[in-house]
């Protein structure tokens, strides 16, 4: 969206969480080097933690997964637009999903009742959270689907970037974590920067979109519906 780029406001605060998050991904992955080795390593390795649910990282990227849905649920209440309804759902299911470690818990507890095998280095707790999102993914598509069907104009225009954003989500949060129960474990630090550093990533660009969206969605759906001059 042009008036997103355009807009000064939203730049700055999009460098300015960038930064954060990169800062904190730095902290930890440096940490990690010397955990062993010294103190204060092992103190800030453990607190910026990208993994672990009470570190710094994990409540920062909570705290920008929330605000992503806060700032699409205000811009819906701008203008009526079913594709910022789905927005809504979407970033409030990772919201929920990282602060209640649905994939997790559900996993677990699908693998149980599943008796689910170990296979291709897989087991029962690895197969069941892949389970547990294919259950959210059918919630989520049938809402998109809904969505979809009643779209207005620059419906797909806001949807757009915030895919690309799901997809670098997706990527490192379900491939990268299932790449990393099968890696060596002198990989694990490395395998931990991509798979939660760039979920963090994908989350501060999401939530920086949003706050763009929530500043200039009156603005773009207004244009997107003037009558073209020939």
């Amino acid at each position: 969206m042009a008036l997103i780029r355009a807009d000064r406001l939203v730049r700055q605060v999009l460098a300015v969480l960038l930064c954060v998050t990169l800062g904190i991904i730095l902290i930890f992955s440096l940490s990690g080097i010397w955990d062993d080795r010294f103190a204060v390593a092992h103190i800030l390795h453990h607190n910026f933690n990208l993994g672990l649910d009470s570190s710094v990282a994990e409540k920062f990227n909570h705290g920008l997964a929330f605000l992503a849905a806060f700032f699409l649920l205000i811009a819906r209440l701008q203008v009526r637009s079913r594709a910022l309804v789905f927005l809504t759902v979407l970033y409030g299911a990772i919201w929920f999903d990282d602060s209640a470690r649905y994939h997790e818990r559900a996993g677990e507890k699908l693998g149980r009742a599943l008796d689910l095998p170990y296979r291709f280095g897989l087991g029962p707790q690895e197969y069941g959270e892949l389970l547990a999102w294919a259950i959210l993914g059918v919630i989520l598509a049938l809402v998109f689907l809904w969505s979809w069907a009643g779209r207005r104009g620059g419906d797909g225009g806001v949807i757009a970037p915030f895919f690309l954003c799901f997809v670098l989500l997706a990527l490192c949060g379900i491939g990268a974590d299932m790449l990393h129960n099968v890696m060596p474990p002198y990989l694990d630090l490395l395998m931990q920067v991509i798979e939660d550093g760039g979920e963090m990533i994908a989350v501060t660009l999401s939530a920086a979109l949003a706050f763009g969206v929530y500043r200039n969605v009156k603005a773009y759906f207004d244009a997107m519906s003037e009558p073209s001059e020939d």
